[in-house]
């Protein structure tokens, strides 16, 4: 038996457009598009019902973690623009399918792939990619492991770069899909306008969202990439174009300072 034949026309069994999904599965001329006849077509061609539920299973399997990890955007794009959410998935699996191993990570492959073409249709709402990307980012943060809290760490200073918990993620949305109600049944749209999320997850295990004013994404942003704490508040504000004002450092120790007691911040690199 040609195992390689045999893969490829079980993925295209469950992952192959279909033009009618609740018709019969045309088992012969997929074995002819895969070169598979003898003793391996007749075996293949005795099974259409059992080959007709396992792409039920598989494709039930793969949609349904998506539609766990995204759940609102899922709901608006099929009920708001007729089923593209589903024709999208439907789409990706024929055309790209998952090339991971591990069904947690399809989301993020079909959103990768979905966007451009998201974008480009006027028939689907402007803030989808947002919404996904946020509801998917909320997902990853809530089942990302827990962090060694034993690394060694300073005091918070001017000079040393600040060490952030590993659970966390800074988002920029050109819509504020963070406010939109969390029930799968709103319709309601965004406002559209550029935010910064800082998205992590408190010591209770729940994830939270800040959002961030323009100069303390600025700061932000440089923190993760490890610049000292007085070179990111200074390259902030000549990013932004501000002075470098007591009440700017003010505001910025007491925003370290908030995050500090929200466990965000563990301390200075030491």
């Amino acid at each position: 038996m040609d195992d390689g034949r045999v893969q490829r026309f079980i993925a295209d069994v469950c992952l192959g457009e279909r033009q009618h999904e609740d018709g019969d599965l045309d088992v012969a001329s997929l074995l002819v598009r895969h070169g598979i006849s003898g003793r391996e077509g007749a075996l293949l061609t005795g099974i259409p019902h059992r080959l007709a539920l396992y792409r039920r299973l598989v494709r039930g399997n793969l949609l349904g973690v998506v539609s766990k990890m995204m759940p609102r955007t899922r709901a608006r794009l099929n009920d708001l623009s007729k089923g593209a959410f589903d024709r999208s998935f439907d789409a990706f699996l024929a055309r790209a399918s998952p090339r991971t191993h591990y069904l947690r990570d399809v989301p993020a492959e079909f959103l990768r792939w979905a966007v451009p073409a998201w974008q480009s249709d006027p028939t689907i709402p402007a803030y989808a990619a947002d919404l996904a990307t946020h509801e998917l980012v909320e997902f990853q943060i809530a089942a990302s492991p827990r962090f060694d809290e034993s690394a060694p760490m300073a005091e918070l200073a001017l000079e040393r770069a600040v060490l952030f918990v590993p659970n966390h993620r800074l988002m920029h949305y050109a819509y504020a899909v963070h406010m939109l109600p969390l029930e799968e049944g709103d319709r309601s749209d965004p406002p559209c306008r550029d935010v910064a999320i800082f998205v992590h997850r408190d010591a209770d295990h729940c994830v939270r969202f800040l959002e961030l004013t323009p100069l303390a994404s600025r700061i932000v942003e440089r923190l993760l990439a490890h610049v000292p704490l007085g070179e990111a508040i200074a390259q902030a504000c000549q990013a932004e174009e501000l002075p470098l004002t007591e009440s700017v450092l003010t505001s910025t120790a007491r925003l370290l300072a908030d995050w500090g007691e929200r466990g965000i911040l563990l301390g200075g690199e030491a």
